[in-house]
C-alpha cells in the first residue's frame, strides 16, 4: 500500500492530493503486469477502469475505415489512459497495446465513483487536474496538426526524448522499440516518408537508429530543424 501511494504521486491527476488523500486512493488501486504485444483493452469495449503506467510503454491507436492503424499516442511511465478518465460513460475510445513490458496501476471506475461520493473534496481536486490535462492535450494537438511531415516527425522525436530519453555521454538515448510504421501512424504519413526522414537525419549526423532504439546526438541541433 505504501508503494502504491508513492507511485500515485507521480501522476498529474493526483498531484493536488495530500498524503492522507493519496492513502485513501491507494485502497482502491491494484497493480497488473502486461507483456509486450498484449492488449490492455480494445476500442469499443465497455470502459471498466482507468490505467496508470508505472513502467514500460504502450501505444493507443484506432483503425480507420480503410483498415489502417492510426497511432494516437505513445504513453510511458507517469501517463494515464484513457484520457477521458473517470467521468464519462462512453466505451474505450481506442485500442491500447503494450510496446515494452509494462506494469500498470488500475482503478476500476465503479470503485472510483463510490469513492468520490464518500470524499467530494478529493473529487474536486481530481477534476481540476484532469481539466488541465485536457487543455494541455488540446494545445499539443493544435500545434501538431499545423506543421508539415518533417516538423511533425521532428516534434515527435523531441517529445519522446523529453519524456523518455536517457542522457548518455554521446547524446540522448530512446530505449523504445517503435517501428517506422508506428512513427508513420503517429505523424500521419507513410512508412517510406519516415524512412527517408530518418536516412536524412543519419546523414546529417543527428542520430542513429536500430530496432532497439534511437540515439540522438544533438538535441539542440535537431530542434533547429
Amino acid at each position: 500500500m505504501k508503494n502504491i501511494k508513492s507511485f500515485l504521486q507521480k501522476f498529474t491527476v493526483f498531484r493536488g492530493l495530500n498524503e492522507e488523500e493519496l492513502q485513501l486512493v491507494a485502497t482502491i488501486t491494484n497493480t497488473r503486469p502486461y507483456k509486450k504485444r498484449m492488449n490492455v483493452f480494445m476500442e469499443g469495449e465497455v470502459r471498466e477502469a482507468v490505467f496508470f503506467i508505472l513502467s514500460g510503454v504502450v501505444k493507443a491507436y484506432k483503425i480507420d475505415e480503410e483498415g489502417n492503424e492510426q497511432v494516437i499516442s505513445i504513453l510511458h511511465e507517469g501517463d494515464m489512459f484513457p484520457h477521458v478518465g473517470f467521468f464519462d460513460e462512453s466505451p474505450y475510445p481506442a485500442t491500447v497495446e503494450v510496446v515494452d513490458d509494462a506494469e500498470l496501476l488500475v482503478i476500476r471506475i465503479d470503485d472510483f465513483e463510490d469513492f468520490m461520493m464518500k470524499h467530494p473534496q478529493i473529487s474536486i481536486k481530481v477534476m481540476k487536474m484532469l481539466g488541465q490535462k485536457i487543455l494541455d492535450l488540446q494545445e499539443r494537438i493544435q500545434g501538431f496538426i499545423s506543421k508539415d511531415v518533417q516538423h511533425r516527425f521532428t516534434h515527435t522525436l523531441l517529445k519522446l526524448a523529453e519524456e523518455q530519453g536517457v542522457d548518455q555521454e554521446n547524446g540522448v538515448y530512446l530505449n523504445i522499440s517503435i517501428t517506422n510504421q508506428d512513427f508513420a501512424n503517429m505523424v500521419g504519413t507513410s512508412r517510406e516518408s519516415i524512412s527517408r526522414a530518418l536516412t536524412k537525419m543519419k546523414k546529417q549526423g543527428l542520430l542513429k537508429a536500430d530496432r532497439q532504439g534511437i540515439l540522438i546526438y544533438d538535441i539542440e541541433k535537431l530542434a533547429k530543424l
